[in-house]
């Protein structure tokens, strides 16, 4: 009951830091090993508490198990600690621990997080995969004779900004699959069996992931997409497009432009130079999500502004109260987190930690003060109302920066209609040159952007 609860608490904090997807079916009953990349430090865990459907237990480093906040959570949800030799070599025996109580609780039909990279990382793709998601497998099916139904689920974490407040992630839960098939290989030799599990888990880990060869060229990937979808009338110009449906299209570019990297290194030079003036130009419009229309009608024009306008007079002052009630754990939040000069993929980490302890405690302390000074009932009252007022003013502050932005092309567009044209002409000769290479790249059709 105690982890449930953790489980709601700390899913509910991860979803108004992030806006949260989710795609792929969800964790099967009875005992399941969670398998997923590691991008985003403590946040990944708290992502798969909210999205999958059921209570797991995380493997995490065994210090963080030593620090008040984290670890006092870490222990309410089962976690268990692993030993790394970076941190401690006098402690790695105490993983042989670690295994058995992992092999316990599936043997118990429960669910288990674990991180095969070993450890967080900003990396654009994914790190070689250790052996310990797949021996813990293995030997937790051995352990029950090959009769326990065990079965590895991949989760894929995507994120976008993810060291900001109202990022985007993604979790895509792929397909699980049945351990028992590997008992012959494990029973002619382990380690070998252990190598090639652990090989089919990075292969699913690879097909519902994210994966470029350099840092830099995820801004490429970005803008490639996002123009070739629109020219392609798979998105309206300014549609914020759910990551689950970008992803698949997104995985695509990045593995034919590596593809044009490795056959033509000059014409991947030219292309990379033609988007990144693509860019320049959306820049200049100030469009960081979506595109520029090629024209605007005055009819959806106006609808769109009195849609918009109604919505957001309607929610400010929820919003304007929101914002007042809980701005002081806001600035808390902002102010000491960065002083923990945390690792990028670490900032999201500690902002969601001290904001977990923060809020609460100004919660309490408004909902006491309530019944010392008014009554016990305006209270319970406080006690309800004062989340709401703050999920308005979160709300608020999505819809004011997404119309803001809409307002800003638009106005942008009627100063300088000739740069929407040249805009619109570079759209057209990309999203071209992007359908002569992918012919060239000779794949199946099924697998056009």
């Amino acid at each position: 009951m105690v982890a449930g609860v953790i489980t709601r608490l700390v899913g509910w904090a991860v979803s108004v830091f992030y806006d949260v997807e989710r795609s792929g079916p969800d964790l099967p009953p009875g005992p399941v090993l969670v398998t997923a990349n590691h991008p985003n430090a403590l946040v990944d865990p708290l992502v798969l508490f909210r999205t999958g459907g059921r209570p797991s237990r995380p493997l995490a480093k065994a210090p963080l198990f030593d620090q008040a906040l984290v670890g006092t959570v870490l222990k309410g949800l089962g976690g268990l600690p692993v030993y790394r030799r970076q941190d401690d070599p006098a402690l790695m025996h105490l993983n042989d621990r670690t295994f058995d109580a992992a092999i316990a609780a599936l043997g118990r039909g429960e669910a288990v997080q674990i991180y095969p990279e070993g450890q967080s990382h900003s990396e654009p793709s994914l790190a070689p995969l250790r052996t310990g998601a797949a021996r813990i497998a293995l030997q937790a099916e051995a352990s029950g004779g090959w009769n326990l139904g065990l079965r590895i689920q991949p989760v894929g974490l995507t994120y976008t900004r993810k060291h900001r407040f109202r990022g985007r992630v993604l979790a895509v839960f792929g397909e699980p699959f049945a351990v028992v098939g590997w008992r012959e290989a494990y029973e002619a030799d382990p380690r070998e069996s252990a190598r090639a599990l652990t090989e089919e888990i990075a292969r699913r880990l690879m097909r519902i992931t994210l994966n470029l060869d350099h840092p830099d060229e995820a801004e490429l990937v970005e803008v490639a997409e996002r123009l070739y979808s629109r020219e392609r009338r798979m998105a309206r110009p300014r549609e914020r497009v759910a990551m689950a449906e970008r992803l698949p299209r997104l995985q695509t570019f990045a593995e034919g432009l590596r593809w044009v990297r490795e056959a033509d290194p000059g014409a991947f030079a030219a292309l990379k130079r033609s988007v990144q003036r693509y860019q320049r130009m959306l820049t200049f419009f100030g469009a960081h999500e979506g595109d520029v229309p090629r024209r605007y009608r005055p009819i959806a024009v106006a609808a769109y502004a009195l849609r918009q306008a109604l919505l957001l007079v309607v929610v400010l002052p929820m919003a304007v109260l929101g914002v007042g009630v809980w701005l002081v754990p806001a600035v808390t939040t902002r102010l000491l987190a960065p002083r923990f000069r945390p690792e990028l993929d670490q900032v999201a980490t500690y902002k969601i930690g001290v904001a977990v302890l923060a809020f609460p405690l100004w919660l309490l302390l408004i909902v006491g003060a309530v019944a010392v000074a008014v009554s016990p009932v305006w209270a319970l009252v406080s006690l309800g109302a004062l989340p709401v007022l703050g999920l308005a003013a979160v709300a608020w502050r999505d819809r004011q920066a997404r119309v803001r932005e809409d307002l800003r092309v638009f106005l942008r567009v009627l100063r300088h209609p000739s740069g929407r044209d040249r805009l619109a002409e570079q759209r057209e000769q990309l999203a071209a040159e992007f359908d002569r290479l992918y012919e060239l790249w000779g794949v199946s059709d099924s697998r056009t952007p």
